[in-house]
């Protein structure tokens, strides 16, 4: 089903903008007509607006990659591992 729906969501068709026939996919059309009924006060597709907003950056949270350790962390590492070591001797 996932498949199907992106396929169908992945198909192109023909828009107008600036007076320019355009080829854009059909998922591109309805998050550009979504925003721009959200952008004319349109409180269902604000809403939906946001929730998106809300999913894409929950996902972008959770697969951002964490910074690696400087060398001033590793040293601050390696003395905690020292200092735990000689606790536990």
């Amino acid at each position: 089903m996932s498949t199907l729906r992106s396929d169908a969501l992945n198909g192109s068709v023909i828009v107008v903008e600036n007076g320019r026939r355009k080829k854009i996919t059909k998922r591109e059309a309805i998050v550009t007509q979504l925003v721009n009924k959200s952008a004319s006060v349109d409180l269902k597709a604000t809403q939906m607006v946001l929730a998106m907003l809300s999913e894409l950056e929950s996902r972008a949270d959770a697969s951002a990659d964490p910074a690696p350790f400087t060398e001033a962390d590793q040293q601050v590492i390696q003395r905690i591992q020292a200092r735990l070591r000689s606790e536990k001797g």
